[in-house]
């Protein structure tokens, strides 16, 4: 298309690869959020669920995921109230947000210029997204037990909180629990799709930031 309206009036090469690369990031990622927010970031959490109940062991969790009836989850803990076993409840909408990067991710590293490997780039964007899913899970199951076992520590916007039979946790480990659990549910998917794209694809980093000493 004329070299997409001359990519929009840029007035040297460098600025018509930066301004390409806005407006194809920007574009596919409005025509991917739809679908993946109404069906592929459910197919992407019922394929991921097996991997999690592996995983949340190591982090102090059941490994027990109960899968509701509005698409959230049942994560089982190893605490208890009053002395029966804690199930958390994570929302559907919050399973969502978790997998956020997936599309972020997509539309950076499709966008010109491109990488030329984009087999390697795919596969290993996969696993770190994976792995930023369920570490972000975890910080968001225990951040918010962290503050039933540390009201102290919790938001004045939280409320009355449930009490737990276990002592509190350190403090340092509770704030990096809440700590973590915003980072996850708010700039930790933007910031790997960022990194991502800028580690797989050098090419592209040093054109759009103008520094050929980028380059591999």
């Amino acid at each position: 298309m004329t070299g997409w309206l001359q990519t929009l009036g840029a007035r040297t090469p460098e600025e018509a690869a930066r301004r390409r690369f806005g407006l194809w990031s920007l574009v596919m990622f409005l025509l991917l959020l739809p679908p993946w927010w109404l069906w592929g970031a459910d197919l992407a959490t019922a394929a991921l669920r097996p991997l999690a109940s592996l995983v949340f062991p190591i982090f102090g969790l059941s490994g027990e995921i109960i899968t509701r009836a509005d698409g959230g989850w049942g994560v089982g803990t190893r605490l208890t109230s009053d002395g029966a076993p804690v199930v958390y409840e994570v929302a559907h909408t919050a399973i969502r947000r978790l997998l956020l990067g997936v599309p972020l991710a997509v539309a950076f590293l499709t966008a010109p210029p491109r990488t030329d490997r984009p087999l390697r780039a795919a596969l290993i964007a996969a696993a770190v997204l994976t792995a930023l899913f369920l570490l972000s899970l975890v910080c968001l199951i225990w951040g918010e037990l962290a503050a039933q076992l540390n009201p102290e520590l919790a938001p004045r916007s939280a409320g009355t909180l449930s009490s737990l039979d276990q002592p509190p946790l350190h403090p340092i480990a509770a704030q990096v629990a809440i700590v973590g659990r915003y980072i996850g549910m708010s700039v930790a998917p933007l910031i790997a799709a960022i990194l991502l794209w800028a580690a797989l694809n050098p090419t592209g980093r040093s054109v759009v930031m103008a520094d050929d000493s980028l380059k591999d």
